[in-house]
C-alpha cells in the first residue's frame, strides 16, 4: 500500500474570500475526486479544527493507493492538476509525505 500524506496552509484572504472559506473549497474539490480516478483506494479530507499557533495547517489529505504506479496514474489526471491548482493558488505553504505500509 503507498501512502501519501498532504498538509496545507491557507492565504488569510484570496479574492475576497476568508481562510475558512477557502478550507471548505479545498475540501470540497478534493473530495469530488475518489469518484473520478478509480486508482485511490482509500481517500480523507479534513480541515483543521484545532488551534495551535500561527504555524499550522488548514487542511489535510491522506490518501491510499494499491501502489506506487497507481499512484502515479492518480497524478496525471487532469482533474487532480487542476484540483493542485486551485490549491497553489490560495495556499501558503504545503508538506508531503509519501510511504509505503
Amino acid at each position: 500500500m503507498y501512502k501519501h500524506v498532504v498538509l496545507w496552509k491557507l492565504k488569510d484572504e484570496a479574492e475576497g474570500v476568508t481562510k475558512a472559506e477557502l478550507a471548505v473549497e479545498v475540501k470540497r474539490r478534493l473530495d469530488e475526486l475518489p469518484g473520478i480516478i478509480p486508482e485511490i483506494s482509500a481517500y480523507e479530507v479534513a480541515i483543521n479544527v484545532g488551534e495551535y499557533g500561527a504555524s499550522f495547517f488548514d487542511v489535510s489529505l491522506i490518501a491510499s493507493y494499491l501502489d506506487e504506479e497507481a499512484f502515479k496514474k492518480y497524478c496525471v489526471y487532469p482533474e487532480h492538476d487542476a484540483v493542485v491548482a486551485f490549491i497553489q493558488s490560495v495556499c501558503v505553504a504545503e508538506e508531503i509525505v509519501d510511504y509505503f505500509v
